[in-house]
């Protein structure tokens, strides 16, 4: 990517002061609905295999998410045809997360389908949005034909067979990923605290559904002491992967996105937001599995799949930050290396050790890792918080 492209203009004021409309929050529920059935994926298949193929259809599901999140902070999605067209695209959306468990089943091409549809309403609508503003326009059609090619190699990859299915697939996602680099991104205006009150709420809502998902496990679950320390533990991490995203990270993230200069704010939004918040939402995903198999079965050794899903759970999650902040800062956050490497070590090595205590020692290294972060950057917190 041309890291020196010229934007168009600096945000206005008035675009600046935009917040996420009602609209875009019932498009993320239906798009967060098709990130948690990929919880469905991994529970079916535990090896290291599905772990991979899980990842991948999240991915496809990400970057389309993304490709939206990018189109409604460039146009109005108020009036009524574009209204029409994005409420389109959530019925598909929806068809397709309703499709996320059969994704590699006979039944997948209806995945690819919905996939694909969606994928093509969002390039057209952000073409349509962008017509009367032709250095936009210019800059989306650069990037319409490897979107539109992506697209045509994901429903390609719908017909293929099982075991082919998932290359036609990374070869969809590196079209996509290639594009975006080559077509500067420095080409669309970016609403600094919208768009990074989207991806936030994304991820809110994603934390929202592990609730959800880890509470409809365990509702046919005895009621006795274990089951309640179990629960508490579990909403524990939870708690503590919000507090790791939301007490400092997401505003120093607007932030950042805010005071980078015309021409880098476009691809620091790329890196941070569509590149670095999908280990982010993977690493929820791999938490709320590992959640839901200790509440099955507390007192009872955690499988290795279970173990392998909470250990890099939380070293994805964490990753996410330590990507970020490099990018942005050119510095590690050691913190949160640390506290990743340890999380999955003691994992993946407590074999044979009670689910719950093993549940209870990682979100233990997660609790230390972040208070050690509230302490040591409270200053810093302060200062990036008052603006």
């Amino acid at each position: 990517m041309t890291d020196v492209a010229p934007l168009i203009s600096e945000p206005t004021a008035e675009e600046d002061e935009r917040t996420t409309s009602y609209l875009e929050l019932f498009f993320d529920l239906v798009f967060v609905f098709a990130i948690t059935q990929v919880t469905s994926l991994i529970l079916e298949d535990t090896s290291a295999a599905g772990f991979a193929r899980a990842a991948l259809v999240l991915a496809l599901v990400w970057w389309a998410w993304s490709a939206y999140a990018w189109m409604t902070n460039a146009i109005d999605i108020e009036n009524v045809v574009t209204r029409l067209i994005v409420l389109a695209a959530m019925a598909s959306a929806f068809f397709m997360a309703l499709a996320v468990p059969d994704a590699y089943q006979d039944e997948g091409v209806w995945f690819a389908v919905a996939y694909f549809t969606v994928r093509v309403l969002n390039t057209t609508l952000f073409s349509w949005g962008v017509r009367h503003d032709l250095p936009q326009l210019r800059a989306t059609f650069r990037l319409a034909p490897w979107f539109l090619a992506a697209a045509f190699v994901a429903l390609a990859g719908g017909f293929a067979d099982g075991d082919n299915r998932a290359y036609f697939w990374i070869a969809s996602l590196t079209i996509d990923v290639v594009g975006t680099l080559t077509v500067a991104r420095a080409n669309w205006r970016v609403s600094p605290s919208h768009f990074a009150e989207r991806f936030g709420l994304i991820v809110i809502i994603a934390l929202g559904e592990s609730i959800v998902a880890i509470g409809l496990a365990t509702s046919d679950l005895e009621r006795d002491l274990a089951f309640a320390l179990s629960v508490v533990i579990a909403f524990a991490g939870v708690a503590a992967l919000w507090w790791a995203y939301f007490d400092f990270t997401a505003v120093a993230a607007e932030r950042a996105l805010r005071r980078a200069s015309p021409e880098a704010r476009g691809v620091l939004a790329r890196d941070v937001f569509t590149f670095f918040h999908y280990p982010i939402v993977l690493g929820i995903i791999l938490y709320a599995v590992a959640a839901k198999k200790t509440l099955a079965h507390p007192s009872d050794p955690l499988s290795e799949a279970g173990r392998w899903a909470l250990g890099l759970g939380i070293a994805i999650f964490l990753s996410g930050f330590v990507l970020a902040r490099f990018r942005v800062i050119r510095r590690i956050a050691w913190e949160r290396v640390i506290a990743g490497a340890a999380a999955l070590v003691v994992a993946v090595t407590l074999d044979g050790t009670d689910a719950i205590v093993t549940l209870t020692v990682v979100i233990a290294i997660l609790v230390i890792c972040v208070a050690i972060e509230t302490v040591r950057l409270r200053d810093v917190r302060a200062e990036v918080k008052t603006g």
